[in-house]
Protein backbone atom coordinates (compact mmCIF):
# COMPACT_ATOMS: atom_id res chain seq x y z
CA UNK A 1 0.00 0.00 0.00
CA UNK A 2 1.36 3.44 -0.96
CA UNK A 3 2.24 5.81 1.91
CA UNK A 4 -0.46 8.34 2.70
CA UNK A 5 0.41 11.99 3.28
CA UNK A 6 -1.95 13.75 5.68
CA UNK A 7 -0.83 17.32 4.93
CA UNK A 8 1.23 18.54 2.00
CA UNK A 9 2.11 21.80 0.32
CA UNK A 10 3.59 22.87 -3.00
CA UNK A 11 6.44 25.38 -2.72
CA UNK A 12 8.73 27.51 -4.83
CA UNK A 13 12.08 27.82 -3.07
CA UNK A 14 14.93 30.26 -3.64
CA UNK A 15 18.33 28.69 -4.12
CA UNK A 16 21.85 30.08 -4.30
CA UNK A 17 22.63 33.44 -2.74
CA UNK A 18 19.00 34.63 -2.42
CA UNK A 19 18.06 31.40 -0.64
CA UNK A 20 21.03 31.65 1.74
CA UNK A 21 20.25 35.33 2.45
CA UNK A 22 16.60 34.60 3.27
CA UNK A 23 17.49 31.52 5.33
CA UNK A 24 19.95 33.62 7.36
CA UNK A 25 17.15 36.12 8.13
CA UNK A 26 14.75 33.33 9.14
CA UNK A 27 17.36 31.72 11.39
CA UNK A 28 18.39 35.03 13.01
CA UNK A 29 14.78 35.91 13.75
CA UNK A 30 14.06 32.39 15.06
CA UNK A 31 17.04 32.66 17.40
CA UNK A 32 16.08 36.15 18.53
CA UNK A 33 12.40 35.42 19.19
CA UNK A 34 12.64 31.67 19.95
CA UNK A 35 10.35 30.82 17.04
CA UNK A 36 10.36 27.94 14.57
CA UNK A 37 13.04 27.48 11.92
CA UNK A 38 12.04 26.55 8.37
CA UNK A 39 13.34 26.69 4.84
CA UNK A 40 12.51 29.83 2.83
CA UNK A 41 9.64 29.22 0.42
CA UNK A 42 6.66 30.71 -1.37
CA UNK A 43 3.66 28.42 -0.92
CA UNK A 44 1.70 27.95 -4.13
CA UNK A 45 -0.80 25.46 -2.72
CA UNK A 46 -1.45 23.94 0.71
CA UNK A 47 -3.98 21.70 2.42
CA UNK A 48 -3.26 18.70 0.21
CA UNK A 49 -3.55 15.07 1.30
CA UNK A 50 -3.52 11.69 -0.38
CA UNK A 51 -1.20 8.95 -1.51
CA UNK A 52 2.36 10.17 -1.82
CA UNK A 53 2.73 8.77 -5.35
CA UNK A 54 -0.42 10.56 -6.55
CA UNK A 55 0.64 13.86 -4.97
CA UNK A 56 4.04 13.47 -6.59
CA UNK A 57 2.54 12.79 -10.02
CA UNK A 58 0.22 15.79 -9.78
CA UNK A 59 3.16 17.96 -8.68
CA UNK A 60 5.16 16.70 -11.67
CA UNK A 61 2.29 17.54 -14.03
CA UNK A 62 1.97 21.02 -12.52
CA UNK A 63 5.73 21.56 -12.92
CA UNK A 64 5.66 20.62 -16.61
CA UNK A 65 2.93 23.22 -17.21
CA UNK A 66 4.92 26.07 -15.62
CA UNK A 67 7.87 28.07 -16.86
CA UNK A 68 10.48 29.27 -14.36
CA UNK A 69 8.96 32.02 -12.23
CA UNK A 70 10.63 35.36 -11.49
CA UNK A 71 9.95 36.26 -7.85
CA UNK A 72 10.50 39.74 -6.44
CA UNK A 73 9.99 40.16 -2.70
CA UNK A 74 10.00 43.65 -1.23
CA UNK A 75 7.39 44.68 1.35
CA UNK A 76 7.57 43.36 4.91
CA UNK A 77 4.21 42.82 6.58
CA UNK A 78 2.77 40.98 9.53
CA UNK A 79 -0.53 39.46 10.47
CA UNK A 80 -2.07 37.87 13.53
CA UNK A 81 -1.71 34.44 11.89
CA UNK A 82 0.82 31.84 13.00
CA UNK A 83 2.26 31.16 9.52
CA UNK A 84 2.05 34.81 8.41
CA UNK A 85 3.33 36.46 11.56
CA UNK A 86 6.05 38.29 9.62
CA UNK A 87 6.56 37.92 5.86
CA UNK A 88 7.84 39.57 2.70
CA UNK A 89 5.13 40.15 0.11
CA UNK A 90 5.74 39.49 -3.58
CA UNK A 91 6.08 42.82 -5.38
CA UNK A 92 4.85 41.52 -8.72
CA UNK A 93 2.24 38.90 -7.86
CA UNK A 94 0.77 38.23 -11.32
CA UNK A 95 3.18 35.42 -12.28
CA UNK A 96 2.74 33.82 -8.86
CA UNK A 97 -1.05 34.13 -9.11
CA UNK A 98 -0.90 32.35 -12.48
CA UNK A 99 1.42 29.64 -11.08
CA UNK A 100 -0.97 29.16 -8.15
CA UNK A 101 -3.94 28.79 -10.51
CA UNK A 102 -2.15 26.27 -12.71
CA UNK A 103 -0.94 24.27 -9.70
CA UNK A 104 -4.44 24.25 -8.17
CA UNK A 105 -5.79 22.99 -11.50
CA UNK A 106 -3.32 20.06 -11.48
CA UNK A 107 -4.83 19.05 -8.13
CA UNK A 108 -8.43 19.47 -9.29
CA UNK A 109 -8.96 22.58 -7.19
CA UNK A 110 -10.11 26.08 -7.99
CA UNK A 111 -7.64 28.89 -7.35
CA UNK A 112 -8.00 30.46 -3.90
CA UNK A 113 -9.41 34.01 -4.19
CA UNK A 114 -7.42 35.04 -1.10
CA UNK A 115 -4.08 33.66 -2.37
CA UNK A 116 -1.34 35.97 -1.08
CA UNK A 117 2.10 35.44 -2.69
CA UNK A 118 4.66 35.88 0.09
CA UNK A 119 7.68 34.39 1.82
CA UNK A 120 7.34 33.99 5.60
CA UNK A 121 10.13 35.11 7.92
CA UNK A 122 8.59 34.26 11.31
CA UNK A 123 6.06 31.63 12.33
CA UNK A 124 4.51 32.46 15.68
CA UNK A 125 3.27 35.55 17.43
CA UNK A 126 4.88 38.97 17.69
CA UNK A 127 3.49 42.26 18.95
CA UNK A 128 2.43 44.68 16.20
CA UNK A 129 5.04 47.19 17.38
CA UNK A 130 7.78 44.54 17.05
CA UNK A 131 6.68 43.74 13.49
CA UNK A 132 6.93 47.43 12.56
CA UNK A 133 10.37 47.66 14.20
CA UNK A 134 11.57 44.62 12.25
CA UNK A 135 10.27 46.03 8.96
CA UNK A 136 12.19 49.24 9.65
CA UNK A 137 15.30 47.31 10.75
CA UNK A 138 15.35 45.18 7.60
CA UNK A 139 14.90 48.18 5.33
CA UNK A 140 15.77 47.25 1.77
CA UNK A 141 17.81 44.20 2.83
CA UNK A 142 14.77 42.03 2.13
CA UNK A 143 14.16 43.43 -1.36
CA UNK A 144 15.11 40.10 -2.93
CA UNK A 145 14.76 38.69 -6.43
CA UNK A 146 15.17 35.09 -7.51
CA UNK A 147 14.08 32.79 -10.27
CA UNK A 148 12.23 29.69 -9.07
CA UNK A 149 13.12 26.82 -11.38
CA UNK A 150 11.76 23.88 -9.35
CA UNK A 151 8.39 22.90 -7.88
CA UNK A 152 8.74 21.26 -4.46
CA UNK A 153 6.28 18.91 -2.76
CA UNK A 154 6.60 19.00 1.04
CA UNK A 155 4.92 16.98 3.75
CA UNK A 156 3.74 19.64 6.20
CA UNK A 157 2.03 17.39 8.74
CA UNK A 158 2.75 17.89 12.40
CA UNK A 159 5.29 20.27 13.91
CA UNK A 160 7.51 22.30 11.59
CA UNK A 161 10.54 20.27 12.70
CA UNK A 162 8.96 17.17 11.13
CA UNK A 163 8.26 18.75 7.73
CA UNK A 164 10.17 17.10 4.88
CA UNK A 165 10.54 17.35 1.16
CA UNK A 166 8.88 14.50 -0.72
CA UNK A 167 9.74 15.40 -4.32
CA UNK A 168 11.01 18.19 -6.55
CA UNK A 169 10.47 18.70 -10.28
CA UNK A 170 12.00 21.22 -12.70
CA UNK A 171 9.58 23.80 -14.04
CA UNK A 172 8.87 23.37 -17.72
CA UNK A 173 9.63 19.65 -17.55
Amino acid sequence: MAPRVEAASIWLMPDGEPGEHLLAWIERLAERFRTERFRPHVTLLSGLSGEEADLGERTRLAATSLAPVAVHLDTIEGRDEHFRCLFVRAAEPDLLQAAHARTAEAFGRAPEPAFLPHLSLVYGTLAEEKKLDLAHEAGSDLDVRFEARTLHLWSTAGPVTSWRELAAFPLGG
